[in-house]
């Protein structure tokens, strides 16, 4: 009885919250890394809410100010959700903090839904950087990619002297998205709203 008394209580205190949004607080550093505790070995918590939680602060003037925390670091931790919302953040530019969401992206091996609208990947590292990982997932299922300017890139000139109409134009960040989209065969959903793909 003893026994069976301190199952309950120990079953009692697992957590049992299946869905959080966090969404427009600014989680700053501190914030990130106690979410983090909280996400590492928890397998119940399936859907998570994050948008507008690492934007620059208002104030500032310094338009290329680096977001105060890497988007990986959210997702290295997340090995429990099923869905994950990071849209309307801003995913971090430099080297590291690109690798680091390629590899996120692609060893996550139960999330099925995310959503990176509107987090600046539309650069080209930024952009290879998910496709690469999204091609290396096995459990993506629907990605969220739009308003983030793939294939905002201007067109070369056309050679001298060339005639007839000009090719059509795809920027390196949609052919590389395009060869993941080849490679992930669990993918089902891409969303692609308001982007300058071209090809004309």
């Amino acid at each position: 009885a003893e026994a069976e008394a301190e199952a309950e209580a120990e079953a009692s205190l697992r957590p049992r919250l299946r869905a959080l949004d966090l969404s427009c607080n600014p989680l700053g550093e501190s914030g990130v890394a106690s979410l983090r505790r909280g996400l590492r070995g928890n397998e119940t918590l399936t859907h998570l809410g994050l948008r507008y939680v690492n934007l620059p602060p208002a104030d500032n003037s310094d338009s290329s100010l680096e977001p105060p925390f890497s988007l990986a670091r959210l997702l290295e931790e997340a090995t429990g959700l099923t869905s994950l919302d990071l849209a309307f953040n801003i995913a971090q530019g430099n080297g590291h903090a690109v690798e680091a969401l390629q590899r996120a992206i692609g060893s996550a091996t139960r999330l099925r839904t995310l959503s990176l609208a509107r987090c600046c990947v539309g650069g080209w590292r930024r952009a290879r950087a998910v496709a690469r990982g999204l091609a290396a997932s096995t459990s993506i299922t629907a990605i969220d990619l739009s308003h983030n300017g793939l294939g905002a890139a201007a067109p070369p000139p056309p050679p001298a002297g060339q005639q007839g109409s000009p090719r059509p134009f795809i920027s390196m960040a949609v052919e590389a998205l395009c060869r993941a989209v080849r490679a992930n065969g669990a993918l089902r959903v891409l969303r692609l709203f308001f982007q300058p793909l071209g090809g004309g």
